[in-house]
């Protein structure tokens, strides 16, 4: 005899959850043993120090292994993350819309909410030892390509799909922006992040893939990190 839906409902719900507990888990386990060898900053990432770049790029590695397997769990991995090709010029266009409209509303969000303020990354002093310039090099690759690429692949490929099937398309572009947001543990960042993931998430409606959003994810990112580089006085 078949479980009953709800039960299958749930056991979904909690695999579409394992690749962030299963990354959050890894970040403190990995902090934990690299801090019985060596020292860790305390609180703030910082971008040159290298166990600890080791240990981020490390968990998104972590993180995109889960999202594959759950993927697979569910069906085709390219099918139920849409890695799939979209029209070039259509998709460029619309990408370029969609990071105009993210620099805008960050730049009208960050004087209230001081969202980027709160996350309490801190660039470090400038690197005077290969070590700290491998951290730079490992952090730019985690925050530019790491983060961008599992990210998409999780919130507005993994759960995105789910709320879609589940609910409808709004649910899953308000849905996964708003389950975007509070995986940052930032709530000033918040609404940043939630108007991100939004635009994140309509360009993926729009384009019905990932890689648009994968690249403007990365672009943003990218202005990110060196408007932290060019503020190191």
């Amino acid at each position: 005899m078949s479980a009953p839906e709800p039960r299958r409902g749930l056991t979904v719900w909690l695999l579409i959850a394992l690749p962030l507990v299963l990354q959050f888990a890894f970040v403190g386990l990995a902090a934990s043993i690299a801090s019985l060898v060596t020292t860790l900053p305390d609180g703030a990432t910082t971008f040159t120090n290298l166990p600890q770049a080791l240990v981020l790029f490390s968990a998104y590695v972590v993180f995109a292994a889960a999202i594959w397997l759950v993927a697979r769990h569910l069906g085709s991995p390219t099918a139920v993350l849409v890695i799939r090709r979209t029209p070039l010029g259509r998709s460029v266009a619309l990408s370029v819309v969609a990071f105009v409209a993210i620099v805008a509303a960050s730049a009208a969000l960050e004087p209230v909410f001081h969202g980027a303020e709160s996350q309490d990354i801190a660039f470090g002093a400038w690197p005077s030892s290969p070590g700290g310039l491998l951290a730079l090099v490992v952090s730019g690759v985690t925050i530019v390509a790491a983060a961008a690429l599992t990210e998409e692949l999780y919130f507005r490929g993994l759960l995105y799909g789910r709320l879609d099937r589940r609910w409808g398309v709004a649910a899953a572009v308000v849905g996964s922006a708003g389950v975007f947001g509070l995986a940052h543990f930032e709530p000033n960042a918040f609404p940043s992040l939630f108007v991100l993931g939004l635009i994140l998430g309509l360009l993926r409606l729009r384009t019905q893939s990932f890689w648009p959003g994968a690249a403007v994810h990365a672009a943003n990112n990218l202005l990110a990190f060196v408007a932290l580089l060019l503020a190191v006085n």
